[in-house]
């Protein structure tokens, strides 16, 4: 039965005229009871937009399946539901949105299952599974909800629009329960616990958001914009002294008093710019996907920087310009009028168990900047600032993922550098693959063999995201058989670390899921896995024998039977990368995820410090909060002591420490 539960006396006639009559009346003391009575309630929100500061709340819904409250919060005071709101497990489809309003209310609830982090997490990976609370009500129940009354909110209450509203928290119970069922077959309960925990704190990390200094922001804009100037007449002086006169405009400007040759080119067309440097020979051809393409793109221009000049101040360019296209103007218009800070949004579950930020809202089509995303540089970092009396608070990780991987591989040459303290990771690398280097200090080779070390980071960070050989020569511009070597020299010095790169390569190719965590039980599973099993079991000797005849005859059936192998390879490539990626990233999520959860639940929450203490972003291995000088030590004693803990249920072998750092700016 729905119920609508509001103080507005033309409402409740209006409301009784209606003639399909489809719900009922109750006072406010009579839902709290009912309320009162459940140990679970289904809970959802209406408002007039996003934006929990600038933006109403028109109702909230509270409920099960037999009895959903529509209570018009336009004419009760919600503050008289905070109690139960606060005590009660809410299930909701999607609960961060409603959180955020809950905190502008100060109302702060303790106990959630979010249906829709559950349903992302039970099927983690299959893209083409849609997870909104209209896929879940028809996949488990075959009910077809109609969204369309949602498009049309104005603020007014109809009978359609209470009944809606009221839709939204009758089916949740039910799917909780069969999404319960599920989560025992896939042995995923403590990750979605993980993440229901962890919702509460990432909304309020939205709803907090950062303090922009405008003046510096200001500053640092300018001096892009002049570089950007100084720059552009650095490449057109290239095309004078290099006599390109088909590239320059030679009209002469009366009011410079001289003749100044300006540059035809549009520094920001690439088709422009590839025109030039055809003219002046620079290769601009790649390969991509076996079609011949010509580029501007940095990664391959800067290969042959040292022939060609030109490149390197275009590059700087470049770079200048997304900048200032990314890092510009458009901060000034996000920030909040309200709150005066600028807030972005969060998806709480990519494929690899990482957090993302930033975006676009599909509704508004308004753009999140993306948090996590901002450069480390001191320049940049300096702008974002606490509020007067107040201190920003960073605390990270120090080498998380190598040391999520160390825990997994225990490679007994990677154990000792952990263990002794040796220092300069790449040195210590080095010293492994070049039997050259072996009596040298970390610190001769870090100062006399830059090219060794620098080698050795190359092949860490491509070998451990599951690069091979070619990436190696790629990135340090060497030919293939160089970056081969490098690549087998690296494993050779960590056998530790193949035998479990091997292991967790073929668990995902013969189980069509990643296990991200055997802590947590989070898993992501492989679109296409089936259809790659089915492909994959038809080549055996007698199909190898037939492919032969086919490709010396050339006939038709060479040609479907060399895509199929095609198929194969590049699935089974791309399983092999995402089994060695996944775990490294999704398990440092989860540990971040869980530091959060012990700052929340242990200080912010029983110490009543939410409101005072601002939770103001979290990126992938650090955390940042706000605070009052005065709790200064005691936020980031609390905050350092969080994360070790966290760290602590994952990493058994080699620990990951927290270092925090207080500055009236982020710091990093």
């Amino acid at each position: 039965m729905i119920y609508l539960v509001t103080n507005n006396g033309d409402l409740r006639k209006e409301l009784s005229s209606d003639k399909y009559n489809r719900l009922a009346f109750c006072s406010l003391d009579t839902c709290l009871t009912a309320l009162e009575s459940l140990d679970e309630i289904g809970f959802d929100i209406e408002t007039m937009g996003f934006d929990p500061y600038t933006d109403k709340i028109i109702c909230i819904q509270l409920g099960n399946a037999k009895h959903q409250f529509v209570v018009d919060v336009t004419s009760i005071d919600i503050q008289s539901f905070k109690s139960i709101l606060e005590s009660k497990t809410l299930i909701g489809h999607n609960l961060k949105f409603d959180l955020r309003f809950l905190y502008n209310n100060r109302i702060v609830p303790t106990k959630v299952f979010d249906t829709f982090l559950a349903e992302r997490t039970l099927y983690l990976g299959i893209d083409s599974h849609r997870a909104s609370l209209a896929d879940c009500t028809e996949r488990y129940m075959g009910v077809v909800l109609d969204k369309t009354e949602r498009q049309n909110i104005t603020g007014r209450f109809t009978q359609s629009f209470v009944v809606y509203s009221a839709t939204d928290v009758a089916y949740l119970h039910e799917i909780k329960e069969l999404q319960e069922k599920l989560i025992v077959e896939k042995e995923c309960k403590m990750s979605i616990e993980l993440d229901n925990r962890f919702v509460l704190v990432l909304a309020y990390i939205e709803y907090c958001g950062l303090k922009l200094n405008v003046s510096r922001w200001q500053e640092r804009l300018d001096k892009n914009l002049n570089e950007v100037d100084r720059l552009t007449e650095e490449l057109t002086n290239y095309l004078v002294n290099n006599e390109l006169i088909e590239f320059l405009n030679q009209q002469t400007d009366m009011f410079a008093g001289k003749h100044k040759p300006k540059s035809k080119i549009n520094w920001n067309s690439a088709a422009q710019v590839l025109k030039l440097f055809s003219k002046i020979g620079i290769p601009t051809e790649i390969i991509d996907k076996g079609e011949v393409k010509h580029t501007t793109e940095s990664s391959h221009l800067i290969k042959f920087k040292d022939k060609f000049p030109i490149i390197e101040t275009y590059i700087k360019f470049k770079e200048c310009m997304k900048d200032i296209g990314t890092y510009g103007e458009n901060w000034f218009s996000m920030i909040n009028p309200v709150s005066g800070r600028i807030h972005t949004q969060y998806k709480q579950l990519m494929n690899t168990g990482r957090l993302s930020s930033g975006g676009k809202n599909k509704a508004t089509k308004e753009s999140y900047p993306n948090f996590q995303n901002i450069p480390s540089d001191v320049e940049t970092r300096s702008c974002f600032t606490a509020e007067e009396g107040n201190v920003l608070i960073g605390c990270d990780y120090s080498g998380q993922e190598q040391i999520v991987l160390v825990n997994k591989c225990l490679d007994p040459n990677l154990l000792e550098f952990y263990d002794k303290g040796l220092g300069d990771m790449h040195s210590f690398v080095a010293s492994k693959m070049y039997p050259e280097l072996d009596g040298l200090t970390l610190d001769e080779i870090k100062d006399k063999h830059k090219d060794k070390r620098q080698a050795a980071k190359s092949a860490g960070f491509a070998i451990n995201y599951g690069g091979e050989g070619i990436t190696i020569s790629e990135n340090l511009g060497i030919s293939l058989k160089e970056g081969n070597d490098i690549y087998n020299a690296y494993f050779e010095a960590f056998p530790g670390l193949k035998s479990y790169f091997d292991v967790v390569k073929k668990f995902g190719i013969d189980n069509g899921y990643v296990l991200i965590s055997p802590v947590t039980g989070k898993k992501c599973y492989i679109e296409g896995f089936e259809d790659f099993k089915e492909r994959s079991a038809e080549i055996d000797k007698e199909w190898w024998n037939l492919y032969r005849k086919h490709k010396e005859a050339l006939t038709p059936t060479y040609s479907k039977m060399k895509k199929q192998w095609q198929y194969i390879s590049i699935k089974k490539g791309e399983i092999e990368r995402m089994s060695l990626n996944y775990p490294i990233q999704g398990e440092s999520a989860e540990i971040t995820k869980l530091s959060c959860i012990y700052f929340w639940e242990n200080y912010l929450i029983p110490y009543k410090k939410i409101f005072t203490v601002k939770f103001v972003n979290t990126i992938h291995d650090e955390n940042l909060v706000e605070c009052p000088k005065n709790l200064a030590e005691e936020v980031s004693n609390e905050l350092s002591k969080a994360m070790v803990n966290a760290g602590s249920k994952f990493c058994k072998r080699v620990p990951l420490k927290a270092e925090p750092c207080i500055e009236t700016y982020w710091k990093k």
